[in-house]
């Protein structure tokens, strides 16, 4: 009989059932689930990777440092990133321990679907013999051995930078193993972070994003080029975290979250590494289920014309000492974090101030953070009717520091006293901000206070980026509170 081309599709399907059916379930399994455990220890660490670096800062004033060849150096961590959901590309995070990590480390990759292979908590060992670690802390003068925090790259050499390890040798770089861990987020606050905790999991107990990003997509909205950066709360210290979206996210569409809760992310820094930003290696780690937002209170009465007003406070500082810190007239002035605060300040040169003002700012200051508070005495909004504020400010290139001006009925007037009380923002006062013209003051407008109650005192509260080389400088001038 002839045999026809139907019946030889139909005997080799035969064939391939017969011969696959005395294979068990879990030989055929997919490949990537196949793994020989590696017969490596390791003999170094991504610490020890990081010294290197820094050793060779040291001594020849490098910032990249390539491992010599034939030396078997190998370390070993565990995957914190995924890029299943398109947030990351092209690299890995990897951090020394499933928990309590002590040092994480990013690596360039020329290779895409990474997850399918190195999953989040896989370990894995990374062979150094001809990479090299690049740092960087987004100064024009990096330096990795100063106290602002930068990010460490391991990568292929590209003539004077740290590249992507070519897809050819991934594999003989990446050695994957069998050993996969739950990975447990370091739960931290804002004001403790550390260089240690860059590239590692972290998790914030209580945020929200700000009231600004809400209905905002997380990446897919029109200014949004490559990254979307929208702005994390955390509620205990009203501190903010830039949240990182790739415009390449499969998610970068979606409509952030509206209430507050826990946030698991990576902690990272900006491709330029200028500011810290968080990455969510999905939605689904911003469990932001709880509906009670922590905003913070506003005194929001409108504004206020004022004619035959009696003034409650004045302050010009032209009483104040030049180059010395704000002190008398009633004011309370505090550093509550870093070195700089609040001085007595005339410009000189071409575009002088209007005679002595109150000046702030943390540019190279070399602070990880940055924050200075100056409070005016107590004014008693019960006693007396129409209160108004009025200021002006000017600024010497705001960047991503901040000037708020906050209030508070029920601060007892000391310093230890400031983290406890409640304060609120008022909110139509206009503050220069960093895309005002360099030097000018601007009015905050006559500000109605008469909604208010209660003893009462307002602060202006600077706050750093946590970056000094990204945080600029403030002017505060002309303070008038008065009532009709």
């Amino acid at each position: 009989m002839k045999t026809t081309k139907r019946h030889r599709i139909v005997f080799f399907i035969m064939t391939f059932f017969a011969i696959t059916s005395c294979i068990e379930d879990d030989a055929f399994s997919l490949p990537n689930s196949i793994t020989i455990e590696p017969n490596i220890i390791a003999n170094s660490s991504i610490s020890a990777v990081k010294s290197a670096l820094k050793q060779e800062f040291v001594a020849n004033n490098n910032l990249i440092y390539t491992f010599s060849e034939g030396n078997a150096l190998y370390i070993e961590g565990y995957v914190v990133s995924s890029d299943a959901a398109g947030n990351f590309y092209k690299k890995i995070i990897l951090q020394d321990l499933p928990e309590n990590p002590t040092a994480g480390i990013e690596i360039l990759l020329n290779k895409t679907s990474l997850s399918e292979t190195y999953d989040l908590g896989r370990k894995i060992y990374i062979l150094l013999d001809g990479l090299s670690v690049s740092y960087d802390d987004g100064a024009f003068d990096a330096d990795p051995t100063n106290a602002i925090i930068g990010k460490y790259i391991l990568g292929s050499l590209d003539g004077q930078r740290v590249s992507n390890i070519p897809s050819t040798a991934v594999e003989e770089h990446l050695i994957r193993t069998g050993t996969v861990k739950e990975i447990v987020p370091e739960i931290i606050t804002l004001s403790a972070i550390t260089e240690a905790h860059i590239n590692t999991q972290i998790q914030l107990s209580a945020a929200q994003f700000i009231k600004a990003d809400l209905g905002k997509t997380f990446a897919g909205e029109a200014n949004d080029q490559f990254d979307g950066f929208r702005k994390l709360l955390e509620c205990e210290s009203d501190k903010i975290m830039k949240l990182q979206t790739s415009t390449f996210a499969s998610f970068k569409s979606n409509v952030v979250p509206t209430g507050k809760g826990t946030a698991t992310l990576v902690l990272s820094k900006d491709y330029t590494s200028e500011f810290l930003v968080a990455i969510a290696n999905t939605p689904a780690n911003l469990v932001f289920t709880n509906p009670e937002r922590c905003d913070p209170i506003v005194l929001d009465c409108g504004l206020a014309a004022s004619e035959g007003a009696t003034i409650l406070f004045f302050e010009d500082f032209e009483n104040q000492l030049s180059s010395s810190f704000i002190s008398g007239n009633g004011w309370t002035h505090f550093i509550a974090a870093g070195s700089e605060g609040w001085e007595a300040y005339t410009a000189t040169g071409s575009n002088p101030s209007q005679g002595v003002s109150a000046r702030i700012g943390a540019y190279n200051s070399n602070d990880n953070s940055s924050v200075s508070w100056l409070i005016t005495p107590e004014i008693d909004l019960n006693s007396n009717t129409g209160v108004t504020l009025q200021f002006q400010t000017s600024n010497s290139y705001a960047d991503d520091s901040s000037l708020a001006l906050l209030f508070s009925n029920d601060w007892d007037g000391t310093t230890s006293g400031i983290d406890a009380a409640t304060w609120g923002i008022v909110p139509r006062a206009y503050i220069t901000q960093n895309t005002d013209a360099f030097s000018n003051w601007y009015d905050s407008g006559l500000v109605d206070l008469s909604c208010g109650e209660g003893t009462t005192y307002f602060a202006f509260r600077y706050t750093g980026s946590g970056n000094a080389n990204e945080d600029g400088t403030y002017e505060l001038d002309n303070i008038i509170i008065s009532a009709n």
